[in-house]
């Protein structure tokens, strides 16, 4: 893959697009024809701000790259840091502008603390431990919030907001796990309270975000078709509860393809 692609994580923003373009059609409960320009740059701040956010951890996370992720673009030499660093300024400056221009107010404000977050993420907040998985969490489903701002309706989003950052927090507790070895200069969580303590807190995240699943068919938000895909989805988020401690590398792309059929399941209850 061309470095100045693979740096930002594309599957991750794609995901991020998908995320915006269901939050809006749950919102407006059609196909938003009349919300194309607004559903349009939407998708492009998503999918910036995100990338912006993969450059700069790649800028910061470098040196423990060179161990964890020794064939990314910056330890390589194909990208380099000064070149990564003008990228990520390019990757959140234009959101910020796309958002002013053709999204509400509100829109804009969550652009700019969403890359607030991330900037302080990968400052501070990832050292400190939790907080960072926390902060990184909430951005993921504040993306479901964020496309529902941007057709004018939102309140439906808040139960998948709280299923996507609770999810996302079991797989960022699970990444820890994975690079516990390499992250040398960061206080992390299994690093503080060990890999038994984070399974626990893992495990309780996954049931959380399971539990609420069922929310969205019971107040009618999705019909009965989004509950055989994300029964499946529940079952690969449970079964990574198994796999923290022992397979934490497998946990992890187990938790992602969960994802991506919890978001099929929204596309089909939505329908």
């Amino acid at each position: 893959m061309n470095p100045w692609i693979r740096i930002t994580r594309p599957v991750n923003g794609i995901m991020g697009i998908a995320a915006t373009i269901i939050s809006a059609y749950i919102g407006t409960g059609s196909l938003f024809l009349s919300f194309y320009m607004e559903i349009a740059a939407a998708c492009a701040c998503v999918f910036m701000v995100t990338s912006g956010g993969n450059v700069i951890n790649d800028i910061t996370d470098v040196e423990t790259d060179r161990k964890n992720h020794p064939d990314r673009p910056i330890p390589t030499g194909m990208i380099s840091l000064d070149a990564a660093r003008n990228y990520s300024i390019a990757l959140f400056a234009i959101p910020l502008a796309l958002s002013a221009i053709f999204l509400p107010i509100d829109a804009l404000i969550v652009v700019a603390l969403a890359e607030g977050v991330l900037i302080s993420y990968e400052f501070r907040t990832k050292k400190l431990g939790l907080s960072g998985n926390v902060s990184i969490s909430i951005l993921v489903g504040l993306i479901f919030l964020f496309g529902g701002i941007a057709v004018g309706s939102f309140e439906r989003m808040l139960i998948l907001f709280g299923m996507a950052s609770l999810a996302n927090l079991s797989r960022e507790l699970i990444k820890e796990v994975e690079d516990i070895e390499g992250d040398v200069d960061r206080n992390t969580f299994p690093k503080k309270y060990g890999r038994g303590m984070t399974t626990v807190l893992a495990g309780f995240s996954v049931i959380a975000a399971v539990s609420l699943s069922a929310l969205p068919y019971l107040l009618g938000i999705f019909t009965w078709f989004y509950l055989i895909p994300v029964a499946i989805s529940d079952a690969l988020f449970l079964s990574t509860i198994g796999m923290v401690s022992a397979r934490p590398a497998m946990g992890q792309q187990v938790s992602k393809l969960a994802m991506i059929i919890g978001l099929v399941s929204f596309v089909v209850g939505a329908v």
